[in-house]
């Protein structure tokens, strides 16, 4: 059931069309003459596993025939500045009537700077936190090759700097269209479907819990968890099953909707994890995700209620069900469910609370974040004990 109590008032984004089937990609010509390019040169944003496995063909050669296409296929996982700089310099070195991001969300978020910097002058760290562009960036379509970044859908930019996240937001960051082609997904490997799959749950259960959750990310949120448990584990255990590919690409997209709420404590925790073990973001924000629910159970035991039914198929349930169904999930998706699973020190506990406290605000969630509940959570996390974060912020 969606709630209409809130008053909250908000934008909410979103790519002014979305291309959804099997054999999309091959249209992202005609995506294009919808926003009046029909000729020029259009530069294709990808990243190195993308250009390896010959997705890029799939888009690349049908918009030869109307196109002069270039491509920076150069993003790897977690892009660094200077990668985000590089491309920066290729994207002006010649006009360009558009952009294409094709590959995972890495490579997305690339394509959005590319789009904008493209046409603006000035360095990459000009723009950093929430910007506007004083050019409008290039006409943007975005092709994900993974399901479950969202970044098709939203107006955000990722980056690496020395180590850290970093952001870039801007609503004229949001592609112009989405092309969602569950062809180009079928070759992902089982850990990458379950680490993308993880992080679409992620961003819809945190939206679902933020205090700027309205009607519409709650819809979004709703959908997204149900497709996601009825059909993650079917992709992971068979990706040549197009239904379950479909359905992910779905759950990816509008994963990336609920964002307009934006996210809670558990993307925080995610950046203080990632910064001290590399690996991808779906896997330290699933990591997180069921601690997170546990944190934040007291203030929106009713709307987890809510997404625990939706989950499990039964109206008996209650948000520590759904605490303890993510961490089953993860265990059952071979993803680690603690900090000493990838092997942090229990020495290291205080300073990632410190850092998620100053350095990741999060004013989106909906119980208050203090040090004393955060040493809470990273010990809980730690121990990978699900049950007794539960009880133990019964109590804080």
């Amino acid at each position: 059931m969606i709630s209409f109590e809130s008053a909250n008032v908000g934008a909410c984004l979103s790519p002014r069309q979305v291309l959804l089937g099997d054999g999309a990609a091959a249209q992202v010509s005609e995506v294009l003459g919808n926003w009046q390019v029909t000729d020029g040169r259009v530069l294709i944003v990808a990243d190195k596993e993308v250009a390896r496995l010959g997705l890029i063909e799939k888009v690349r050669d049908p918009l030869k025939a109307n196109f002069d296409v270039a491509c920076f296929d150069e993003i790897v996982g977690e892009p660094t500045l200077a990668t985000a700089e590089s491309l920066a310099n290729f994207a002006r070195q010649k006009p360009y009537s558009a952009v294409v991001g094709v590959g995972g969300g890495s490579a997305l978020d690339m394509s959005k700077l590319a789009a904008a910097l493209a046409v603006n002058t000035g360095k990459v760290t000009d723009y950093l936190g929430m910007t506007r562009f004083k050019e409008t960036p290039l006409p943007l379509v975005a092709v994900p090759t993974t399901a479950g970044t969202g970044s098709e859908a939203t107006a955000i930019s990722m980056l690496s700097i020395e180590g850290k996240k970093a952001i870039v937001l801007s609503p004229q960051l949001v592609p112009l269209s989405a092309v969602l082609d569950p062809l180009l997904t079928v070759t992902l490997p089982p850990k990458v479907t379950a680490a993308t799959g993880l992080d679409a749950l992620s961003h819809a259960l945190e939206a679902f819990m933020s205090i700027k959750a309205n009607p519409y990310t709650d819809t979004q949120a709703i959908a997204t968890i149900s497709v996601i448990a009825r059909w993650l584990k079917t992709a992971v255990e068979d990706g040549a099953n197009l239904e379950a590919r479909r359905a992910m690409i779905y759950a990816a997209y509008t994963g990336g909707l609920c964002l307009n709420a934006g996210v809670v404590l558990g993307h925080s925790v995610a950046y203080t994890i990632s910064n001290r073990a590399h690996m991808p973001h779906g896997v330290s924000c699933a990591m997180a995700l069921p601690y997170t629910i546990a944190f934040n159970l007291p203030a929106v035991s009713d709307r987890l209620s809510i997404a625990a039914a939706h989950v499990l198929g039964r109206s008996d349930v209650t948000g520590e069900d759904l605490a303890l169904w993510v961490g089953d999930l993860i265990t059952a998706l071979g993803m680690p469910r603690s900090l000493q699973d990838i092997g942090l020190k229990e020495s290291d506990l205080d300073a990632m609370a410190e850092e998620c406290l100053n350095k990741y605000p999060r004013p989106t969630n909906p119980t208050p974040i203090t040090r004393e509940r955060l040493q809470v959570f990273y010990k809980k996390m730690y121990n990978g004990d699900v049950q007794g974060c539960i009880e133990a912020f019964r109590s804080l």
